[in-house]
């Protein structure tokens, strides 16, 4: 294995290391301490509450059989996990914060494909924000880095894209 080839992996280790045990231990900690309670901070803007979601994002596909379910839940995530991190380290036009990117969408993938294995197809979500009725759905730690890696990589491809030159039309 050559050195850019080592430090590559570095990274990827080292991102989905820290996102994937900050995101267990939190939930494993919601778990313990949370029960039926609602726990709110800086007047309400965030809550604090223990839930099981058997599906997606805001719950969708919860209600999807068993087969549909292994197929969008666990297998087609784990396959585009293992592509994404293929892809980090053999893609040669990635910069380091883009590879950093990926890396936490994938940590927060992996960290949501444990609990839907460990806890019979369910994920433990804990936090919601928002002001008064303005709320967002329950989540966790894991959809936090697959966002922030999404995002990222938006703004990256937006800083990478030239501006087009003004030229007259006629």
């Amino acid at each position: 294995m050559n050195n850019i080839m080592r430090e590559r992996l570095l990274w990827l280790t080292m991102t989905i290391s820290l996102s994937l045990g900050l995101d267990q231990t939190t939930k494993r900690i919601a778990e313990q301490n949370l029960g039926d309670q609602t726990y709110s901070f800086f007047f309400d803007t965030i809550r604090l509450l223990f839930i099981k979601n058997s599906g997606a994002f805001l719950g969708l596909g919860s209600d999807y059989g068993p087969t549909v379910k292994l197929w969008l839940f666990f297998i087609l995530p784990g396959v585009f996990l293992f592509g994404a991190i293929i892809f980090t380290l053999v893609e040669k036009n990635l910069s380091l914060l883009a590879r950093v990117m990926i890396s936490l969408m994938v940590s927060g993938g992996i960290g949501n494909l444990i609990d839907r294995i460990f806890l019979s197809g369910q994920v433990t979500d804990f936090i919601n924000i928002g002001i008064g009725p303005l709320r967002t759905g329950i989540f966790n730690i894991a959809d936090v880095a697959i966002m922030i890696g999404a995002i990222g990589l938006v703004i990256i491809q937006q800083k990478k894209v030239p501006e087009p030159e003004n030229v007259p039309l006629a």
